[in-house]
């Protein structure tokens, strides 16, 4: 009867471990695919963002790009160094299929409105949703990337 009880123990262990494993393993994947992702996306590197972008995701790259006019253009060279990303966060869903990356990003350019040029912004702070697609780790964009709202209480 111990020795059975043992065994039990012994099998619930192993598969905790490997589920703990397993789910280090995911989100370590969730976490380079969003950090690749967002060093693209901010520096307007939309080709390069999309292979980390699910297929239906790509028309909002397409649209961020026809959004990028010659006075963007203009600020973008005029900096010393491009935008970065730390990956803060990431969140895996239920069913080890969906997470949320939150995303920290320095030295961005913030398109204006029509007619005016972009303004760098030093920080701020994404929510990115993400999801497998084909196996792979993937941002899913449902609209552009907005940076959270700061709270100043």
């Amino acid at each position: 009867m111990i020795k059975k009880g043992l065994n039990i123990a012994i099998f619930v262990g192993v598969i905790l471990l490997t589920s703990c494993i397993g789910n280090h393993r995911s989100k370590r994947q969730a976490e380079q695919a969003a950090d690749s992702f967002a060093e693209n996306y901010f520096n307007y590197q939309f080709e390069e963002a999309a292979e980390h972008a699910t297929k239906d995701s790509e028309r909002w790259l397409r649209y961020a790009a026809s959004n990028i006019h010659k006075a963007d253009v203009e600020v973008l060279r005029s900096q010393d160094e491009g935008a970065s990303a730390d990956v803060e966060d990431i969140t895996l869903g239920d069913g080890d299929s969906t997470a949320i990356a939150t995303v920290k990003v320095h030295n961005y350019m913030r398109l204006d409105t029509i007619g005016n040029a972009g303004r760098m912004i030093d920080e701020a702070r994404f929510q990115l949703n993400m999801m497998k697609e084909e196996g792979k780790w993937k941002i899913r964009m449902e609209g552009l990337p907005r940076s959270e709202k700061q709270n100043h209480d």
